[in-house]
């Protein structure tokens, strides 16, 4: 009789269209607000000591949901309440556990608001911040860091606040401000490695010299650190390194994808894809990603020849809105070096021309060198050999140096078959062989490849042994786009010597590898050089796994792997209904018609 007392009340409300009163079932009735100003107008319509009064009945209805129960408690706060904080700060740890990073900083930032104490206030407000850093928001983290100083003079608190502000900067294009709060917050001993790592970040990003030379000389015995801020320099030592270092790490997705960014710098990919699945695999188990982690998985999933995980990568990394312009363009310049070595070359260029205006290229280098090279990899695609030699040509400054000390080297080789088409080889040499001296000491194996074809394009007389100890790097299947366009330029240069049986085996097989990947532009000239070597090549389209979308394509893999829709899903957050559609939609265009015909499909696609 009571429950249908409170129903009948509410029925001129309902009648009202002001709410909606819906099941009557085992779980009882629930009214509905029909919008939400409708019940934010009825609620503030309130006196205050009544929703205060609501507030604490349905917190203590709601002692087996100790989050709402938490939140009540505050609303129904009369002003400080140390055990209401205490509740809301573990509160926050929940949601920051499942990925909720705005609801832990709110909760935390309402934790210090009730805190009746100036030291727990301040402690509190820089938690918050430390939260806030993954939301993406400066204001947001500059704004709690500053409460937080204003109330202590605690200098461990200070120089946490300053460490806080410092890292969500690196994600801006404010680098000289992020360096020197980053350097002061590394001066707590406490704060020390995890400052100078997050310095080396920001310094990577700029590719200021001085920044780089600074962080380094701080950085002590500190693999990582060492690795973002030279990784040329002791390179077999620090790959040797990282192994452990995953052990250490014991699952933590944050420390996994600082690895596999470390991976991806040393120049060992295919290690860095490993890492960088586990990793994002375990957050995505516990919630949404921080933002600015996709862009370095992104370059490992390009460089491995898995262009579809690298322009979703791009997507996901998209901060449009967020007011960081900095990972905007590092998104579009990712997005655009997908684009462009799939032909899509119009939509490259505007992609990389809008990560160029959005950064100053002078002091964002890592943005401005990777858009620079997507757009050169456009004009490559078009024929221009012309725009692709100045292209290429700006990742180096005027004496020959790189522009950006890790994010400029991957494009010798191009600068180099550009120059011979455009009549600057001698310009070239002097770049290419600038670079391999200042790699000299513990050169990658992809260093040592793109140094070699290099040579070998720019020396047509003395090429076959540099074709030959590029092509018999043990490692070279991890840049599989690379090596097919390696294989593609041996080909040419036996064609033209005559030597049209070889040639013909060198062209088949980087043929394969384009159609694989869809490289388009590079499928039509490896088939043009067949032609003039005597083959006439089906004119067959790329690979059908191309052609799916990058979320299909990726469900593709995951089913290929033995994951059911229902695991799936939870990898990528959506139903398993969502999921067989998609698989259903895609099997006739892969020409399978069962499951597990996927894991032969995916083997004979992928790169090794």
């Amino acid at each position: 009789r009571a429950v249908a007392g409170r129903v009948e009340a509410l029925a001129p409300a309902e009648a009202a269209g002001l709410l909606r009163l819906t099941g009557g079932g085992h779980d009882g009735w629930r009214a509905r607000f029909r919008h939400p100003l409708i019940r934010s107008a009825i609620y503030h319509s309130a006196p205050l000591a009544a929703r205060r009064r609501a507030h604490r009945d349905l917190a203590a209805l709601l002692g087996a949901e100790p989050d709402r129960r938490a939140w009540h408690l505050a609303a129904a706060a009369e002003g400080p309440d140390e055990e209401i904080a205490a509740a809301l700060e573990e509160s926050a740890a929940r949601a920051r556990g499942r990925g909720g990073y705005t609801a832990a900083t709110t909760a935390l930032e309402r934790a210090a608001e009730l805190s009746p104490g100036r030291r727990d206030r301040a402690r509190r407000l820089v938690a918050a911040a430390g939260v806030a850093v993954s939301t993406g928001q400066p204001h947001w983290v500059r704004g709690l860091a500053a409460r937080a100083v204003e109330l202590t003079d605690d200098p461990a608190l200070s120089a946490e606040a300053s460490l806080r502000v410092g890292q969500v900067l690196t994600l801006s294009t404010e680098h000289d401000a992020a360096l020197s709060l980053l350097l002061r917050a590394a001066e707590d001993p406490g704060l020390r490695r995890v400052a100078l790592a997050s310095a080396s970040v920001a310094g990577f990003y700029s590719g200021d010299e001085e920044y780089r030379l600074a962080v380094r000389a701080r950085a002590q015995d500190d693999p990582w650190t060492l690795a973002v801020t030279d990784p040329t320099a002791h390179r077999s030592e620090r790959v040797a390194a990282i192994p452990a270092l995953v052990e250490r790490a014991d699952g933590d997705p944050a420390r996994l994808i600082s690895l596999g960014a470390m991976a991806w710098l040393l120049d060992e990919t295919a290690l860095a894809v490993r890492i960088f699945d586990d990793a994002l695999h375990r957050w995505r188990l516990g919630g949404t990603l921080p933002i600015g982690l996709g862009c370095s998985a992104g370059w490992a999933y390009l460089d491995h020849g898995l262009w579809a995980q690298a322009r979703t990568a791009a997507v996901n990394s998209n901060s449009a809105g967020a007011g960081l312009p900095h990972l905007d363009a590092a998104a579009r310049s990712l997005e655009a070096a997908a684009l462009a070595l799939t032909g899509r070359t119009d939509e490259a260029r505007t992609a990389g021309s809008a990560a160029l205006a959005l950064v100053d290229p002078h002091r964002s280098r890592a943005v401005a060198v990777r858009a620079r090279w997507a757009m050169g990899m456009a004009a490559v695609a078009d024929g221009d050999h012309v725009g692709a030699y100045e292209q290429f040509r700006l990742l180096f400054t005027a004496d020959g140096d790189p522009v950006h000390y890790a994010c400029s080297f991957p494009g010798v080789a191009e600068l180099a078959a550009a120059a011979v088409r455009t009549g600057h080889g001698t310009e070239a040499i002097a770049i290419v062989e600038r670079t391999a001296d200042r790699l000299a000491e513990d050169p990658s194996p992809r260093i040592r490849i793109l140094i070699h074809r290099a040579r070998a394009l720019l020396d047509p007389a003395h090429a076959e042994p540099h074709f030959a100890a590029a092509l018999a790097e043990p490692e070279g299947g991890q840049w599989p786009f690379e090596r097919a366009q390696l294989l593609l330029d041996h080909a040419e240069w036996l064609r033209r010597r005559h030597r049209i049986t070889e040639a013909r085996h060198q062209l088949n097989t980087a043929l394969e590898t384009f159609r694989r990947l869809g490289a388009r532009p590079w499928i039509d000239r490896t088939q043009a050089e067949l032609r003039a070597a005597g083959i006439e090549s089906a004119p067959t389209s790329p690979d059908a796994l191309t052609s799916l979308s990058p979320q299909q394509q990726h469900i593709i893999r995951l089913a290929a792997q033995g994951l059911s829709n229902r695991e799936i899903g939870e990898r990528l957050f959506l139903s398993p209904r969502t999921v067989g559609s998609h698989l259903y939609r895609s099997f006739p265009k892969l020409g399978v018609t069962a499951r597990s015909q996927l894991r032969d499909l995916i083997e004979a696609s992928c790169p090794s």
